[in-house]
């Protein structure tokens, strides 16, 4: 690591006063980070194939039991979510950085200073969305097409936003205090908890003949009751911390704008190259409803992929905010080469995986809607995966954001976005819905990919030939195995296309040949010895119950 990634993100604290060092000599002590990081992960890596799997189940359980009407004007209602999106600027990784700083270097003052900026700043932007909300609810609905019960339906379902819109900020300021406190596990082994238990709701409601709001209002409550009690009785009692709200004033403001700034480049880049795409296919192309249907087909694969990926990176922000405190030389070179290794493996073995078994999938999921057409669609979707090796240096990009880093690389995102429109408006009109795929991946490749290897590697003073064997290598193991599995099935005869009319045996070839390759790619990501230890650490997470702090 270079000597740079370990200077003050933060000035220093004042000298304690003698009151403040006899609170802080009793202070609990902080638990090892790498450990509690990877319990956080591990539980995070368990939730989000649970939460892929319970969304896209429930839409048709929703559908068949409410009709497509009630149910479109509950995802119409629902997706209005995204102004909570926009208007929160990035502050959250402003929030968790500084806090998880202050933390580390015993500046209890400065813990609080921020929180009461955080708490301000989001009971701000809680009365913005509400009032957002409501010019939506009734200055706007009446002129859209909705009418009858959907249309009550959709001002109900804005009601419930407008009045748990406070809960989003009190859940960044909680997630705050618990990543600063190294308590990475409690947030996700309660939210693996509320995926669950939310599915249950839905199927009992539906079997009970309970109405679509009276579900999502009990779902809604059983959220915020899983997701604050536990993490509050836990600051309270075990990292026995009680937030003061101080004043504050507008250079407290200062210290977490410049990096909400570059994290809102970031956010508004995603949105502007996700929505530029079928934007262009719906101008350029003749038939823009079909296009826009096998765009949203071939991409889903890609968005779930990088969703995921940045949901895995999401702990080593602040975790590295608190080894920059600490000066740990040691810790911070273990996140930037052995997480990033973890990280590689479930980006390669997914993206991969993905990649082998595009054809199949595809038919399974989408074939009746687009008949003779799967093959084409196949090499889209495969394309379109090239577009995810960018998170192959997601950790690298979050251990920057945590040293306060990130300029260069939120200007290469939005820099990227903003020229993906011409690119992709070209190639579009000479190759049609593949000229708007491949103007993504070439503008991605080039902004998320190469500008931030560069960047990184050179502010992390990453070695070329260190990332290759002790990152890179137990990965590349791995996904090699599982390819020369795949091919070798392949070539027995035993295809993982669905040959069979029953819809249960339909699954069983392509179900199989994702075990195998699977297995595959664990047996070779343990040929490696860094592999072999990232395994037996994971086993533990699961065979041992984790000591207290």
């Amino acid at each position: 690591m270079s000597s740079t990634t370990l200077k003050p993100v933060t000035p220093p604290p004042p000298s304690p006063s003698p009151s403040a060092t006899e609170s802080e000599s009793t202070a609990r002590p902080l638990p090892p980070i790498l450990g509690k990081l990877l319990s956080g992960t591990f539980w995070l890596a368990l939730r989000t194939p649970l939460q892929a799997l319970t969304a896209f189940w429930s839409v048709p359980l929703m559908i068949g039991a409410f009709g497509q009407g009630e149910f479109g004007a509950y995802r119409f209602a629902w997706g209005l979510g995204f102004f909570q999106f926009l208007l929160e600027f990035g502050m959250s990784s402003a929030l968790q950085r500084e806090v998880s700083d202050r933390w580390t270097r015993g500046d209890r003052g400065g813990v609080d200073r921020a929180i009461t900026c955080g708490t301000l700043f989001y009971a701000a932007i809680a009365l913005v969305q509400s009032l957002v909300l409501l010019v939506i609810a009734y200055g706007v609905m009446p002129y859209s097409k909705f009418s009858g019960n959907d249309y009550s339906l959709i001002v109900k379902l804005l009601w419930i936003q407008i009045l748990t819109s406070p809960s989003y900020g009190i859940g960044v300021v909680v997630s705050s205090i618990l990543q600063a406190a190294r308590r990475y596990e409690v947030l996700p082994r309660y939210e693996f908890l509320i995926v669950a238990v939310r599915f249950v709701v839905l199927i009992g409601g539906i079997a009970l003949g309970a109405g679509l709001l009276t579900i999502v209002i009990a779902q809604t409550v059983v959220s915020i009751a899983l997701s604050f009690g536990p993490a509050l009785w836990v600051i309270r009692r075990e990292v026995d911390y009680r937030p003061k709200f101080v004043r504050v004033g507008l250079r407290d403001f200062k210290g977490l704008a410049q990096l909400s700034v570059f994290m809102f480049l970031i956010q508004l880049s995603v949105v502007l190259a996700d929505k530029i795409d079928t934007t262009i296919l719906g101008f350029v192309l003749e038939a823009p409803a079909k296009a826009v249907s096998a765009y949203t087909a071939v991409s889903s694969p890609f968005l779930q992929l990088r969703q995921m990926g940045w949901t895995l990176a999401y702990f080593v922000m602040p975790a590295v905010a608190s080894l920059a405190a600490a000066g740990d030389r040691e810790g911070l070179d273990r996140v930037t080469y052995d997480g990033a290794r973890l990280h590689s493996a479930f980006v390669l073995s997914i993206g991969v995986m993905a990649f082998l078994y595009a054809g199949p999938f595809l038919e399974l999921w989408i074939g009746s809607q687009f008949p003779g057409e799967i093959p084409e669609l196949t090499h889209l979707m495969r394309l379109f995966l090239v577009a995810t090796i960018p998170l192959l240096v997601a950790v690298h990009v979050q251990v920057c954001t945590g040293l306060g880093k990130l300029a260069v690389v939120a200007v290469a995102a939005i820099a990227g976005a903003v020229v993906n429109l011409p690119v992709s408006y070209f190639l579009t009109i000479q190759l049609g819905v593949a000229g708007v795929i491949w103007g993504t991946v070439l503008t991605t490749l080039f902004s998320n990919l190469l500008v931030p290897v560069i960047y990184t590697f050179r502010v992390l003073d990453v070695k070329p030939r260190v990332y290759l064997r002790r990152t890179l290598l137990a990965p590349a193991m791995g996904a090699s195995v599982m390819v020369v599995t795949s091919l070798l099935l392949q070539g027995t005869g035993f295809s993982a296309d669905p040959n069979s009319a029953n819809s249960v045996m339909r699954l069983v070839p392509l179900a199989s040949h994702l075990c195998l390759a699977g297995l595959a790619f664990v047996a070779g990501y343990t040929l490696i010895p860094a592999g072999r230890s990232d395994l037996k650490r994971v086993l533990s997470r699961l065979r041992m119950p984790e000591t207290p702090a």
